[in-house]
């Protein structure tokens, strides 16, 4: 489908699954409690004026849907009776219990004021989540102003440490009941913004900017549903966060503010210090107003917003590393005295005492000066073992983000609601994937969108919400050249089109270069469209609507064109040979001193479009004023990604034939059937390159909430969610012959390459689309091994068990809750090596192999053609395990004081948790058995608690000194939590299966309990754990399991300390302070764990969150 042709679509009803609006539901009761049918319920909107009416009907029910967020005032009038009236506070996604007792009607009585508000009691859903009103968000400390960094405060969430000092806007990405941290939906008023690219929230170094976020001024507040929500909402199986932004009112309303940053008010990073270096620099201003008011009162309104930042950052832009020893001296007798005698880690010929055997290439790598003279590779500074070098280069970041919303009542029954929200961030980073100055990139993000809403009350009983929006949303990335290969003497085949270093890897020392996809540019549209009917009757109050959303996925992408190399050790780089004898210039071994080598080539512009439709019904069944159960049902068709152009491939292995003794084969490639250039020969498939598209994605979802009393209440329910897969699995499609191809080699694969020829030769990217032609072993530079994505042709739609019990207790304002809850993933994406060599005998030769060893491995595997690791399979074959109990403690505004602290213990399991940011990863381990990586997630934090307030101080002061001594409010985030699981590593282990996915090996004796260390996480950095407890498998797989150990546990407070003082009757100005690590703790990282890299095994280098940070704001409320 065009996008243009979606535009016409905005004419046919639909609907998105997503809810900006509350409901209103309730029972009515006179003193005996009888229910009173006929009563008119009229709700008055108190910032508005908005009014909606509706009658009880024969069970004495009422609903009120598709009301927008605020506070409302709930007038009951009946024949016979007193009128009544009460508050209550409507939240996002929120269906809010108001139950009323009516009163026989007494000669001259007036209208009673029953409550302030109703319980906090949620008697109307099984839903679990939060809802973070304005206030809140408005005075808890937030480093960078953004509403992502409070997501994790409800139980049932993990996420890491907030980063205070991170360069720009500092999201957050949470994992919310076990699912992976791309799992979650963020909706801003009603509209999807995470980018389809890489399904995170986050921004990172590639081309995602990951989701649009408006200043705390812009929203009116959010709601985070981490289980159990209704069928209204789809597309994703982690936390629902729904999100609405500001409107304007019958008062006129704004701010202007100022938050300052400076360095000066900070303390040092704590590696920095002990290296004796000063405190990173970091400027940053944010600055801006909101204007909000009526333009005819009672029916038409507006709000617009700006926000400014500029950041200047050297913490974000800082790295600590281990680096070898270098002096000022680097001619090559002097390198050849100091490492005299090394060996790589395969062995082989060891370093010249005279440095006559040094690479040329990494004697210019280490000769060579910066344009300020420095070298590139730098000495170190101290003596230290590990971390012996610390660096910072401030990073730039800018943003200019506005928003506006215009809300039109055009009648009585009808509402028009328009919101729109953009944003520019161009950055530049010192550092992108290099941990040495040198490699920095120049990034734009941007992104904007457009949303339109209709509510039309048609009766009473039955309304309607029509839905319909655009989002854009853009980045690319450039890459800062300084070091060209002809500098230091390598050669490539594609020199004249890259003529930049490779991302050149050397294990436990440093890392020189860019990333394999440094330059790239992407651009995404979604279009959306919805329509959901609300519809009362007798005791059920029932939601349908259906959903569409159009993606455009526009992206160019140079993947792996630079190339990547890697080494073991810094004696490897220093040798830098081929294998074979040493005379002829080898290692001596059957082993290049090169781990690793990749390079490609090919078509790198990509046209993606993909469609989401769905349906759903809900029913809030109210059986008895106490009982309701919420039932739904859910059809989702989540589309897979097509190229227009046709220029996607994929490899079936069931098409697979060996090449012949001495020829080549294509069979296994296929292409797409709208392919605009064919390729002669390979098999034509689905334009997806599956075998089709999936339409059985039912999700039913069933819970109850029952209120026992007054004060408790009870519930529980089940559902199914099915989780949309990113784009990314898309981009393995892209990156596929005939129109790319690319080599990854490892272990004995490499042996013909060395340091000045890394690379096999390839075609030109102007003679793509080719013909992939596989050619058997022995593999050479003129017929390399093979490598690609495959996308298994059978993949599934991930999706989410959901199932929760949950008990509330209200005691005047607070409410306690304790539950448990629980998911159960399956058909999770995941990635393998399906070539790993195998096993042969006598009795069962392998391609007529009969030995194992490490050189023959290639000959061993079950595709000649391709590389033991040149085969990477994307399928849909993990599962996950989450238990929790969840506790918390909520206290509702009164005297001041408002809190939520909450704990969660729990413990999550799965053989892949998935990339942070990108939705794929590998398993560890023995590829071809996936179940041995079953462990610990990597996101597993079994002790969470978290504790956020705000506190209005008691003003005990009258006359002048008031002024000074009142006004003082003050809030905080204190945060303490389990540290995560890390696994033992050893990369170079496994060669007899030609891979580099191996775990490392216990020592003798040796046990988990026993490689643990106590003490001082300070006293352990450089020996985190008992190192001596493992040791290198050799040519195996290691024996220890996945995720055994756990890093440092961390505490954080953050608090700030507000002002407030009254300049008019209508105008006061707040002055702030606020601190991020109040007490400055250092919160250690986990330490590295790649048992073959022993310079740095067990050490921790760094630190997660941020050292004590200052920031200071001036407000001016009116």
């Amino acid at each position: 489908m065009q996008l243009p042709r979606l535009w016409l679509a905005l004419l046919v009803p639909c609907a998105l699954g997503a809810q900006v609006t509350g409901t209103l539901a309730g029972s009515v009761a006179d003193a005996s409690e009888s229910v009173v049918p006929g009563v008119r319920v009229t709700a008055f909107n108190e910032g508005t004026g908005e009014k909606r009416e509706t009658e009880t009907n024969g069970a004495g029910q009422f609903a009120l849907g598709f009301l927008q967020p605020g506070v409302y005032t709930i007038e009951f009038t009946a024949p016979g009776f007193n009128p009544a009236r009460t508050r209550a506070v409507l939240n996002v996604s929120e269906r809010a219990a108001v139950n009323i007792v009516l009163q026989p009607a007494v000669v001259a009585e007036t209208v009673i004021v029953t409550a302030e508000a109703p319980g906090l009691l949620q008697t109307e859903t099984a839903t679990l989540g939060r809802v973070v009103d304005q206030r809140t968000m408005q005075q808890l400390p937030l480093a960078t102003r953004n509403f992502t960094q409070l997501l994790a405060l409800s139980p049932g969430t993990a996420a890491p440490l907030n980063d205070a000092s991170a360069l720009g806007r500092g999201t957050q990405n949470l994992s919310a009941g076990g699912m992976r941290r791309v799992s979650n939906s963020i909706r801003i008023d009603g509209l999807d913004v995470i980018n389809i690219h890489t399904n995170s929230s986050v921004e990172n170094t590639q081309s995602s900017n990951g989701v649009m976020i408006p200043s705390p001024e812009a929203i009116q507040e959010f709601k985070v549903q981490t289980s159990l929500y209704d069928a209204q909402h789809g597309r994703s199986g982690g936390a629902n966060v729904n999100l609405v932004t500001r409107s304007g009112g019958n008062r006129w309303h704004g701010a202007l503010f100022e938050f300052f940053r400076n360095e000066k008010l900070n303390a040092n990073d704590f590696f920095f210090n002990r290296n004796g270096q000063p405190r990173a620099m970091l400027k940053q201003n944010q600055f801006g107003g909101t204007l909000g008011g009526p333009v005819a009162k009672d029916r038409t309104f507006f709000f617009v917003s700006y926000q400014g930042t500029r950041q200047r950052n050297g913490l974000t832009g800082s790295r600590t590393i281990t680096l070898p020893a270098l002096g000022e001296n680097r001619s090559r007798a002097d390198l050849g005295a100091t490492f005299a005698g090394l060996t790589g880690v395969r062995g082989g010929v060891s370093v010249a005492p005279d440095g006559s055997n040094l690479n040329p290439v990494a004697l210019a790598v280490l000769n060579y000066r910066t344009a300020d003279g420095s070298y590139l590779i730098p000495s170190p500074q101290t003596g230290s073992a590990t971390g012996n070098f610390s660096v910072s280069l401030p990073a730039t970041y800018t943003e200019d983000q506005g928003s506006f919303s215009f809300d039109h009542s055009l009648t009585a029954r009808n509402r028009l609601t328009v919101r729109g929200f953009v944003t520019e961030q161009p950055q530049v980073r010192p550092f992108q994937l290099a941990n040495v100055p040198g490699f920095g990139v120049t990034q734009d993000f941007h992104g904007k969108f457009l949303s339109l809403t209709d509510v039309h009350a048609f009766t009473s009983s039955l309304v309607n919400e029509f839905r319909a929006g655009a989002t854009r949303t853009g980045g690319k990335v450039i890459p800062q050249t300084i070091v060209r290969t002809d500098e230091i003497g390598m050669a490539r085949f594609n020199a004249e089109t890259f003529p930049d270093i490779p991302d050149i890897n050397v294990g436990g020392a440093f890392r020189i270069g860019y990333s394999v996809d440094a330059d790239q540019a992407g651009m995404q549209n979604i279009v959306q469209l919805a329509d959901t009917v609300s519809w009362s009757r007798t005791r059920h109050q029932v939601r349908a609507g259906f959903e569409l959303r159009q993606y455009q996925s526009n992206y160019f992408n140079n993947n792996r064109a630079r190339g990547a190399i890697a080494f073991q050790s810094f004696a490897d780089f220093l040798l830098g040979r081929p294998a074979g004898s040493v005379a002829q210039g080898g290692t001596g071994t059957n082993f290049s001193n090169l781990n690793t080598s990749s390079v490609a080539s090919g078509v790198v512009q990509r046209d993606d479009r993909l469609t989401d439709t769905a349906l759903f019904i809900q029913d809030d069944w109210k059986i008895t004023p106490r009982l309701t159960l919420n039932f739904g049902l859910r059809w989702e068709f989540l589309g897979f990604t097509v190229d227009k152009r046709g220029r996607n491939g994929n490899f079936y292995p069931h098409l697979y034939a060996p090449p012949p003794p001495g020829g080549t084969t294509s069979a296994g490639f296929v292409q797409s059937r709208n392919a605009e250039r064919k390729t002669p020969g390979l098999p034509e498939v689905h334009p997806t390159m599956l075998d089709g598209d999936r339409w059985n994605n039912f999700a039913p979802r069933a819970g109850f909430a029952y209120r026992v009393s007054d004060r408790l209440a009870l519930r529980g329910g089940y559902g199914m969610f099915h989780d949309r897969l990113s784009n990314q699995v898309g981009l393995r499609a892209a990156l596929a012959p005939p129109n790319y191809l690319r080599i990854n080699l490892s272990g004995a694969d490499t042996a013909p390459y060395s340091l000045q020829n890394p690379f096999p030769v390839l075609p030109q990217r102007d003679e793509f689309p080719i013909v992939p032609l596989l050619g058997a072993p022995p593999y050479t530079v003129t017929n390399p091994a093979v490598a690609m994505n495959a996308i298994d042709p059978g993949l599934r739609t991930p999706y989410v068990q959901q199932y929760a019990l949950n008990l509330q207790y209200q005691l005047h304002s607070f409410l306690i809750e304790a539950g448990y809850a629980g998911s159960k993933g399956v058909s999770l994406p995941s990635e393998r090596l399906i070539n790993q060599a195998l096993l042969a005998s006598p009795e069962a030769p392998i391609n007529g192999v009969t030995t194992n060893t490490a050189a023959n491995a290639v000959q061993r595997t079950p595709f000649l053609g391709f590389s033991p690791q040149g085969l990477v399979w994307v399928e849909t074959a993990t599962d996950s395990r989450y238990n929790s109990l969840q506790f918390s403690v909520t206290k509702r505004l009164s005297r001041g004081l408002q809190f939520l602290a909450g704990y969660t213990f729990s413990k999550s399991l799965d053989n892949n948790s998935g990339n942070p940011t990108q939705l794929l990863d590998g398993i560890s381990g023995d590829q071809l058995n996936p179940a041995q990586a079953k462990g610990l997630s990597e996101f597993d934090i079994p002790h969470r608690v978290v504790t956020s307030f705000v506190f209005d101080l008691p003003d005990w002061t009258r006359g002048r000194w008031s002024r000074v001594f009142g006004g003082w409010q003050t809030a905080g985030v204190v945060t303490a939590q389990s540290g995560v699981p890390f696994t033992i590593t050893d990369s170079g282990a496994a060669a007899l299966y030609g891979v580099s996915t191996s775990r490392g090996s216990w020592a003798p004796g040796a046990t988990i309990a026993s490689a643990r260390r106590g003490g001082r996480v300070q006293d352990r950095l450089q020996a985190f754990f008992d190192t001596a407890a493992f040791v290198r498998p050799g040519q195996v797989f290691g024996n220890t399991g996945r995720n055994i150990l756990r890093g440092p546990a961390v505490a954080n407070v953050d608090l700030s300390a507000i002002k407030r003082t009254a300049v008019t009757e209508k105008a006061a100005l707040e002055f702030r302070a606020e601190f991020f690590n109040l007490f400055n703790k250092a919160n250690f990282s986990s330490p590295a764990s790649a048992v073959n890299t022993a310079a740095t095994f067990g050490a921790i280098q760094s630190t997660q969150g941020n050292p004590r940070l200052i920031q200071l704001a001036l407000k001016l409320l009116f």
